[in-house]
Parts: structure tokens; C-alpha cells; sequence
């Protein structure tokens, strides 16, 4: 008896023809696709990663972590520096958590200062909590109007 039989009376299905790829210009950024989905993702910038742009802005309508190194801006729902992350720039979103290091102003409605975190720079919020152990060098600033903590998080920009 032999371990592997074919049943002759059922073929393979053919495959369908591959389609070719169209040829997009090349001095023009492919567009990228927004999903359907309404819920925004988690994205991260790993810890083997270092983004360094002049005038340089990241937006992310979701959560973004930073776990390697950025020089430029960083705008997002939440941003969540990771104990490897640094951030040289503009921080602003609704909610930062700081586990790592930032230069730069901070700018959120909820800034959470980790026990690991190192801020220089100026942090602009309605609440602050700083754990024991974190390093912040700069000034806490308490707006007048909440609407100067909201992100810009237009990408057309």
C-alpha cells in the first residue's frame, strides 16, 4: 500500500493570470490607503529605529510608541515614549505617558511621567502626574484655554 494516492478524478484548479503591476511615476509618492476601519491602531517606532528630519512632523490619529529615536515632531491621539524611546521635538497629543527621554515641549491634555522618564523642556497640560524617580527640568504651564492643547493631527498640512 502506498503512503501517499491521487485520486485522478479530481484535477487541480487552474490558476488565475497574474495582473500586471502598473508602472507609477516615479517622481511621484506612491498614495497611501487609509483603512476602512474608523478605529485608529497602535503604531511603533522600534527601538532599532532613528528618524531624523529637518522640520520633520510624525501625526498618528491613533496611538503612537517610540521606542528608538526621533529629532522632530511628534503628534498623535496618545504618544507613549518607551523606556528605550527619546524624542528630540514637540511632543502633542490628548494623552502622553513618558517612560524614556524627551527634549522639547510637552503638549496634552494628560501628561504621565514615568519613574525611567527624563523631560527637558516645558510641559503644557490640564493634569500632571509625575512618578518618584522621573527627571523633569523645565516648567509646568496650566492654560486658560484647553483648545491650545489639542493636536494637530490634519496630515494635508
Amino acid at each position: 500500500m502506498s503512503m501517499f494516492t491521487r485520486n485522478s478524478s479530481v484535477e487541480p484548479a487552474p490558476l488565475d493570470p497574474l495582473k500586471p503591476i502598473s508602472q507609477a511615476d516615479p517622481s511621484r509618492p506612491p498614495q497611501l490607503r487609509r483603512t476602512e476601519s474608523s478605529e485608529a491602531g497602535k503604531s511603533v517606532i522600534s527601538n532599532d529605529l532613528k528618524i531624523i528630519g529637518q522640520g520633520l512632523k510624525i501625526i498618528s490619529r491613533g496611538t503612537l510608541q517610540v521606542d528608538g529615536e526621533v529629532e522632530g515632531d511628534v503628534a498623535g491621539a496618545e504618544i507613549i515614549i518607551g523606556e528605550q524611546g527619546k524624542v528630540t521635538g514637540t511632543v502633542a497629543a490628548e494623552r502622553v505617558i513618558v517612560r524614556g527621554r524627551t527634549s522639547g515641549v510637552i503638549r496634552a491634555m494628560t501628561v504621565a511621567l514615568q519613574a525611567s522618564a527624563r523631560v527637558e523642556g516645558d510641559i503644557h497640560h490640564m493634569s500632571l502626574a509625575i512618578e518618584e524617580g522621573a527627571e523633569f527640568d523645565g516648567r509646568c504651564l496650566r492654560p486658560a484655554n484647553t483648545k491650545e492643547l489639542q493636536p494637530d493631527l490634519d496630515t494635508n498640512s
